[in-house]
Formats: C-alpha cells, sequence, structure tokens
C-alpha cells in the first residue's frame, strides 16, 4: 500500500494536518496524487522503476506531499524545505539523473546545440535574400 492519508496523519501533528488541509482530507488525496505523479517522473528520468510499496518511495512521497501541503498554505519556508528532503532522498537512491530537466547549477552536462551556423556569402540586402547560398 502505497501514502495514505492515513499514513500522512501519522507523519504530523493533528493541528498542522488541521492547518495544511483546512480538516479536509480531499486536499491531502490531492497533494499525494501530485507527490506520487512527481516522484515516479523523477525516477522515469533517472530511467528507474518506481515501487509505491518500497519504504524509501514512501517517505520520498510523503517528503513531497508535506511540500505540496505546505505550498498550499502558503507556507513557502518549510515547503522548500520539505521538497529539498524529498529531492535528496531521490538522489540517494536514484542518483542525479532525478535532475535530468538540468535545473540544478552543479551540473557538469553542457546543454545540446539549438542551432547550426551555415558559412556562406553574406546577403548585401535584403532583396539578396533568396540568392542567399547561390554563389558558392
Amino acid at each position: 500500500m502505497g501514502v495514505t492519508v492515513a499514513i500522512l496523519k501519522k507523519e504530523i501533528a493533528e493541528y498542522n494536518y488541521k492547518v495544511l488541509t483546512g480538516e479536509d482530507d480531499t486536499v491531502a488525496e490531492r497533494a499525494i496524487q501530485k507527490a506520487v505523479i512527481w516522484a515516479k517522473a523523477k525516477v522515469t528520468a533517472a530511467s528507474g522503476y518506481f515501487d509505491e510499496e518500497s519504504e524509501v518511495n514512501r517517505q520520498i512521497v510523503i517528503k513531497r506531499t508535506l511540500y505540496e501541503l505546505y505550498s498550499y498554505a502558503e507556507n513557502e519556508a518549510v515547503a522548500q524545505d520539505k521538497k529539498e528532503d524529498a529531492m535528496e532522498l531521490l538522489r540517494a537512491v536514484y542518483g542525479d539523473a532525478v535532475d535530468s530537466a538540468g535545473y540544478q547549477g552543479g551540473s557538469e552536462t553542457r546543454p545540446l546545440p539549438a542551432g547550426h551556423v551555415v558559412s556562406g556569402p553574406r546577403p548585401r540586402s535584403l532583396g539578396d535574400l533568396g540568392r542567399y547560398g547561390d554563389e558558392a
């Protein structure tokens, strides 16, 4: 069994749960769904298999769910902390490939070229643009 509302309630104080969800379990359910989708996407990016039953993956989902809830409650400082916790666990288990989107600044990979420069004669005016490359 993956992460459920009951499991989530055991992870945080009752007061915090009430404040974060407005006492609405559907808010927690949606946060769990979003966290699972995020974790699966990250693991897939690392060419891994995401097993919701694995203890470490459940912890990743719990941390990301807490991020979703704190973000929903507009407590960005705590949300950021939970986000970093989830990423730390992901990297520990699946490696740096979970950051395949390249948004982590310390990456040693180079971006792929976005275009190719062709050398040749330059057009002298806008009227010559149609003839570009004919003089080679």
